[in-house]
């Protein structure tokens, strides 16, 4: 048995507001992990009080999608129930989106807990500040959720400038919603090779970060959180609709996410039935209606936490507020009218097209010319308008020549 994957994790250690975690990884699969960078969780409160099997369950989930690719044996002092029942149901979900992979390994649990919380009722909502989750917050404003927010998803744990910035953007959407929020300081990234995992899974054809880690990964550290307030429902915002079912894989999906649970809470995996111009949709309807100013914060390439607007994703956010008929500076664009204009010739002259999806900006085309009169939009984006989004967006190898000629003359 020495030279079987197999981990032996000891009992977490639970102080003041930190969980940590020892374990020992034995046979070939440790090289998928980063030995040298332990588990740790930092919690904006004192959770002291949870128990340890409710404890253990962050880095379970963390480990188990990496246990089933690679035939391992999980060796854990204690876990709580809900959680433990509820394994064999998401595992299923993986094993139906990856028909190409085989998902084994085991689980051997020393305690089983049965944990229930004093007081019931209360809802929470993963919180990132973008269009996925600001759709679930005024979807389900009224029922008053907690906002949690994990530090070390993709705001990494040494961009402190970038934090704060999220921190502060966090607490004032909490005030003005007159919500309760809870920050998670993670290094649930840290001590994967996701790297070498992604090689590990190529056949997936999707990465481990996208397409295993991310919505167990983060879901899971909920689970104290939850157990301390008696939150009985997790809403986690989706990054896909029923559209795109069968035509992308992501690690958060209603077949994986709707199946964990923890104690007495449950996931919802929330927005599933609208696409991102109907999020958007929503939550200009909400602004307007409640008086309530929104800040995005879309961008996963800026460093400090706020939006760069000069990637793809910022710029289909701000085409997507001008087709709603909004002001994109008002939903915290920061972009004078030339960087607009120099925003508008990166995607309409340079090699963006690799990362666009047509089916995306024909929606957002579509409902544009619904909601807008051309010659009320800024010049600089007038040009999408109408435009041939086949052709305009997918050049092919003879547009791609004229594209670069033009960005030439643009240079000179």
């Amino acid at each position: 048995m020495e030279d079987s994957n197999q981990v032996i994790i000891g009992m977490p250690k639970i102080e003041g507001s930190k969980i940590s975690y020892e374990y020992e990884f034995r046979g070939e699969w440790k090289s998928l992990f980063k030995l040298e960078e332990k588990f740790w969780i930092t919690y904006s409160r004192d959770i002291s009080e949870i128990p340890e099997g409710i404890a253990i369950i962050p880095l379970l989930a963390n480990i188990l999608p990496i246990a089933w690719v690679c035939d391992a044996a999980i060796v854990v002092p204690v876990c709580d129930k809900a959680f433990y029942e509820s394994i064999d149901n998401f595992k299923q979900g993986y094993r139906e989106m990856y028909p190409m992979l085989t998902f084994g390994g085991t689980i051997e649990v020393g305690e089983i807990q049965e944990n229930h919380s004093i007081t019931h009722g209360k809802k929470a909502a993963f919180f990132s500040g973008g269009v996925d989750a600001f759709n679930t917050l005024v979807c389900h404003a009224d029922e008053s959720p907690t906002l949690i927010t994990l530090w070390g998803a993709d705001v990494k744990l040494e961009d402190e400038k970038g934090w704060e910035r999220v921190q502060t953007h966090i607490r004032n959407t909490a005030i003005s919603f007159g919500l309760d929020f809870v920050t998670v300081k993670s290094k649930f990234r840290c001590f994967l090779n996701e790297w070498k995992l992604g090689e590990r899974v190529k056949e997936s054809g999707d990465g481990w970060w996208h397409g295993f880690q991310h919505g167990i990964g983060i879901i899971s550290h909920a689970a104290p959180v939850a157990y301390l307030d008696g939150i009985d429902l997790i809403y986690f915002a989706s990054s896909f609709t029923a559209a795109d079912k069968g035509k992308v894989t992501c690690a958060s999906d209603p077949t994986i996410d709707n199946h964990v649970r923890f104690g007495d809470t449950a996931v919802c995996h929330d927005g599933y039935e609208s696409d991102r111009q109907q999020k958007i949709q929503h939550i200009v309807d909400y602004s307007r209606k409640n008086s309530v100013k929104i800040a995005l914060r879309v961008c996963w390439e800026s460093s400090g936490g706020s939006n760069c607007c000069q990637c793809e994703k910022c710029w289909r956010t701000i085409l997507a507020l001008f087709a709603e008929g909004e002001n994109p500076i008002d939903y915290d664009f920061a972009y004078t009218s030339g960087e607009l204009s120099r925003l508008s010739k990166n995607v309409r002259y340079k090699e963006y097209y690799k990362y666009i999806n047509k089916a995306i900006y024909k929606t957002i085309q579509k409902r544009m010319q619904s909601v807008c009169a051309k010659k009320r939009l800024p010049k600089e984006i007038r040009w999408f308008y109408d435009c041939d989004i086949d052709r305009r967006l997918m050049p092919s190898f003879a547009d791609r020549v004229v594209n670069k000629l033009a960005r030439i003359w643009y240079r000179l």
